[in-house]
């Protein structure tokens, strides 16, 4: 079957979630233009990629007419992430709300106007009041730049009318923690409560997720929830254990706080019945973190208890 998105131009495209995004284009039949900042990390992982062309650039600079030219799709992962958003508000906007901005632009002038899918985040629904299954068409409460910008974008492609699918993705890191080690947000994460809840999925499924929705008209024009399902309604207490279990560690319930953090858990049935994405559950990646942090049991298990004294002082610290 011949595929109207062809070409698909990946934006972000050497960050984990971009490589897997690539190597499902490819293994699709898809033609996939990499684009990435160049930076020897990004160097570095565009090596052990596959893809048809890269381009190298920044965003915010960007032709997006040439980058876009001939594409059918643009999967736009190009983005600044929390805590950064916070302390560099000026290049949040510049990144996350201006380049996306002429992106849409760029789109619309065009004769024939490629597909955009967009990742949102499940934190554009604010902080939760219950455990309840959030929906796609609850309102909105942005709480911070990060969730602004989401939300302003969403609010322009709604009023867009190029094709579109925006994917407002919950927690998603894989067993080699890809994600953020930064201080701040660590405090962030335990300073909520132990049963605040968490939807997990994991980042093969979301690249499926973003591959799917490409040549499928069900998939344009709405918001779609990406969460992992039953299988992965959790919360915050399971996600941060994790990793120490693993470990032999046993963190203590009472070391979270009282506090709140903007995750939730989500109604994907609809989703799942459209883009097909669910594959893992919390339980796989518990069994990854497990594998690949097994070879340090032997070293942290004796020294459980000086750890958690690490892991205390540490969230005390203000800065």
């Amino acid at each position: 079957m011949t595929k109207a998105a062809s070409t698909v131009l990946v934006t972000g495209a050497f960050g984990n979630l971009g490589r897997r995004v690539l190597a499902e284009l490819k293994a699709r039949g898809y033609r996939a233009v990499a684009m990435d900042l160049d930076t020897p990390a990004n160097r570095k992982a565009a090596a052990g990629c596959a893809y048809d062309e890269a381009i190298w650039g920044d965003i915010r600079t960007l032709d997006w007419a040439g980058a876009a030219s001939g594409a059918g799709a643009v999967i736009h992962l190009a983005a600044v992430l929390p805590p950064y958003t916070e302390r560099n508000p000026e290049l949040a906007r510049a990144v996350n709300l201006e380049a996306t901005l002429r992106l849409i632009d760029t789109l619309e002038a065009q004769d024939k106007p490629a597909q955009l899918v967009f990742p949102s985040s499940v934190t554009v629904f604010g902080y939760p009041t219950s455990h309840a299954l959030r929906t796609a068409g609850e309102p909105t409460k942005p709480s911070d730049n990060y969730t602004s910008h989401k939300v302003a974008i969403e609010e322009r492609l709604a009023r867009s009318p190029i094709p579109w699918s925006v994917l407002r993705v919950g927690v998603s890191v894989d067993g080699q923690l890809h994600s953020s080690s930064d201080p701040e947000m660590t405090r962030k994460l335990f300073a909520a409560r132990a049963d605040n809840p968490v939807e997990y999925v994991h980042p093969a499924d979301v690249a499926l997720a973003m591959v799917n929705a490409l040549d499928n008209p069900d998939a344009l024009g709405k918001i779609w929830l990406i969460g992992g399902g039953s299988s992965c309604r959790v919360t915050q207490y399971d996600l941060l254990s994790t990793p120490l279990a693993a470990m032999g560690v046993n963190l203590p319930r009472e070391m979270l706080g009282n506090g709140e953090f903007y995750t939730h858990w989500m109604d994907t049935a609809e989703s799942e019945r459209v883009l097909r994405f669910q594959k893992h559950s919390f339980d796989d990646f518990r069994a990854e973190i497990g594998r690949n942090f097994s070879r340090w049991k032997w070293i942290a298990q004796p020294f459980a208890p000086l750890i958690l004294w690490g892991l205390r002082r540490s969230l005390r610290k203000t800065g």
